[in-house]
């Protein structure tokens, strides 16, 4: 199925009101007590609201959607949305800054090729500075394609290794007891089998959350610590203690990834896992900057940031090849593989839709505790292209 062309389409989206507000990203501010030096997040140690500017658009503006088409002499073609706005001008030359530089490269080649394109566009990271999101965004496309064209969702595509696996939310809150209070609630009453804090309180307030948070949820929940990068060696040794005994599944970022010898020493000092590499794989260093981690025993669990659905896999089956997990995948990369062990759901709760509207794409379901994707062999709705053309603000 060879790709012949590639066009792209600007689309009305539905209008937003803008806004920018300073609470949007809150500020950085010491780590309690403030002796490290280390910076965080002010939105996850309870700081009241920063002092700011807000500026909130007086009405409604219309937002404008941009859909790349790579064109096959197939009967399906692969196609994604590649960026938002509101100004249809500067996507205009989005896309044609898209169909310069980098269509030449895709049209010709086979939409099956997926390891040749993952290369070449790899590469370009480098050479063209394009970042990930070229990469990711063009990968993802072909394997949807892939999973379409065979009926089946794409992991079953990459041969399933199961079909749910166990999920878990995110909790917070402006003070401790808030914070213990909706981990309770949503633990509860959506059932989920644990939960993961972002508390940036230093040893001690997070300390004091630990305690309060095993003894809310009892034994069974799974706990999950995400400081964000926001200790030192020796608070993530002390708190790292205090977690071993609450019985926590893993902390996540404790030291800044570029610290690599810091976290040796750390896996080395803990019973407690260790899971890094989030920061690094999301700036595009995923799945290669793996393998000197793993290679120095600097990680105890991976953070999935593997770029496209090929990536991923390429990160999660080095990482099984040292006997480590990794976490945070795809929902699809996930079931594919035996090394990603629970799913984060950052999204809520998702309930199956009805059967009839299932499709080989596949939906993700998020319920009973549970991470599945559902779907059935009908095909996918495609687009009427003529009738997307007709009513494009402009096709390039």
């Amino acid at each position: 199925m060879q790709i012949k062309d590639v066009k792209c389409y600007i689309s009305r989206g539905e209008p937003e009101i803008r806004k920018e507000s300073v609470m949007d990203r809150g500020n950085m501010e010491l780590v309690p007590p403030g002796i490290t030096g280390i910076f965080t997040h002010t939105h996850g140690f309870g700081n009241p609201p920063v002092d700011g500017a807000e500026f909130i658009g007086e009405t409604e503006e219309p937002t404008y959607n941009l859909m790349i088409r790579l064109i096959t002499d197939g009967d399906l073609d692969a196609y994604a949305v590649y960026g938002k706005g509101f100004n249809v001008k500067e996507l205009e030359w989005q896309a044609k800054a898209f169909l310069a530089r980098y269509a030449h490269m895709l049209i010709g080649i086979d939409a099956f090729d997926r390891e040749f394109i993952w290369q070449r566009f790899w590469m370009a990271q480098r050479f063209m500075y394009t970042g990930r999101q070229l990469l990711d965004t063009i990968d993802r496309m072909l394997w949807d394609l892939a999973g379409r064209h065979a009926r089946m969702p794409i992991y079953k595509l990459l041969g399933a290794c199961r079909e749910r696996v166990p999920a878990y939310c995110n909790v917070g809150g402006r003070t401790i007891d808030d914070l213990v209070a909706n981990a309770v609630k949503r633990v509860n009453e959506e059932g989920f089998i644990g939960c993961k804090d972002h508390s940036y309180r230093g040893v001690k307030g997070n300390t004091e959350m630990a305690f309060k948070l095993r003894e809310a949820l009892g034994d069974d929940i799974f706990l999950f610590h995400d400081p964000v990068e926001s200790y030192t060696y020796e608070e993530a040794v002390k708190i790292g203690r205090v977690m071993e005994k609450c019985n926590y599944t893993w902390i996540e970022e404790p030291l800044q990834d570029y610290d690599i010898m810091g976290l040796k020493k750390l896996c080395a000092t803990l019973d407690l896992p260790v899971l890094t590499l989030e920061w690094i794989g999301a700036i595009g260093g995923q799945p290669y900057n793996t393998a000197p981690y793993l290679a120095l025993q600097a990680a105890d669990i991976v953070r999935q940031r593997g770029i496209g659905i090929t990536g991923e896999i390429k990160q999660a089956h080095l990482a099984e090849s040292f006997g480590v997990q990794v976490h945070g995948g795809t929902p699809n990369v996930i079931l594919a593989v035996g090394n990603d062990p629970v799913f984060e759901a950052f999204m809520g709760l998702r309930p199956r839709p009805p059967e009839e509207e299932l499709d080989c794409r596949g939906t993700l379901v998020v319920e009973n505790g549970y991470m599945e994707i559902a779907w059935s062999d009908r095909p996918v709705v495609e687009p009427d292209w003529d009738d997307v053309a007709s009513k494009a603000e402009m096709v390039i």
